[in-house]
């Protein structure tokens, strides 16, 4: 396992993550999802750039369309903007809006030192706490999966934080890596995989589990998700699991960016 210690272990240990644009499709899974569920729709985009020596930012916008209980159309619009810098500095500002309307925001920045992870929010309230250094950003989560990968790991724990819903939250979360595969039909109809060019660069089915840290420890996951990780660092045949129901993602769109340059 990757020890934790910001971007520079991603220099450390040799791992290149790809900068990009990519867009993703989503439609509701039936077979795993609860029948009262109503149809429902997706689109994110992420974009991810910088470098490991400098920063990275990464801005994602997942707007999803499905039906309340009274038959009305319900947009969820969640928008996420993160930059994660060597020095263990991470910013975060979170936003979901439903139908329009604001119902969640976290704004802040995180500043990892040696024994743990000082927190400023600004948003939803002002205030300062600390949480275990040994928690993974955004990134780190990737680069820690990469590593674990590679070393032919198959279940990695670790706890995260990504300043999502009040900007407080850690979650404890379980990894399972399956086999390595380099074989190009895998793309199957995600043809922005191969047409970038690395349709045989080797990847991995991942699952990641997010918990509630203070539920009992036989507790099923908030919510999971899993796909294919490509060795630079991208996802595709992305599904999330939310519980109750279940999106299944098709890449349709992929743009690949230049690396900010290092020193």
């Amino acid at each position: 396992m990757l020890a934790a210690g910001g971007l520079s272990s991603a220099v450390a240990a040799g791992i290149p993550l790809a900068t990009y644009r990519a867009v993703h499709d989503f439609v509701l899974d039936p077979d795993s999802s609860d029948a009262g569920v109503g149809e429902m729709t997706g689109r994110m985009v992420t974009e991810f750039k910088g470098s490991a020596c400098t920063a990275y930012n990464t801005t994602t916008r997942f707007v999803t369309i499905g039906t309340d209980s009274n038959e009305q159309p319900d947009v969820i619009d969640t928008r996420n903007v993160t930059v994660e810098k060597p020095n263990g500095l991470f910013t975060f500002d979170n936003e979901t809006y439903e139908n329009g309307k604001q119902t969640e925001v976290a704004k802040g920045v995180a500043t990892r030192a040696s024994a743990v992870v000082q927190v400023r929010l600004k948003a939803p309230d002002r205030k300062t706490f600390e949480i275990p250094s040994a928690v993974l950003f955004p990134t780190e989560q990737t680069v820690r999966a990469l590593a674990a990968a590679h070393a032919g790991q198959t279940f990695v724990t670790f706890d995260t934080y990504d300043g999502l819903d009040d900007g407080e939250t850690v979650s404890p979360a379980t990894l399972a890596i399956g086999p390595p595969s380099n074989d190009p039909s895998d793309v199957g109809d995600e043809s922005p995989i191969a047409d970038a060019g690395f349709a045989t660069m080797t990847h991995w089915p991942i699952t990641v589990s997010y918990f509630d840290s203070d539920a009992p420890a036989d507790q099923t996951p908030d919510y999971i998700m899993s796909a294919l990780l490509y060795d630079n660092g991208i996802l595709r045949r992305l599904k999330l699991n939310y519980g109750n129901f279940t999106l299944t993602g098709r890449m349709v769109q992929l743009t690949m960016l230049n690396a900010a340059p290092c020193p």
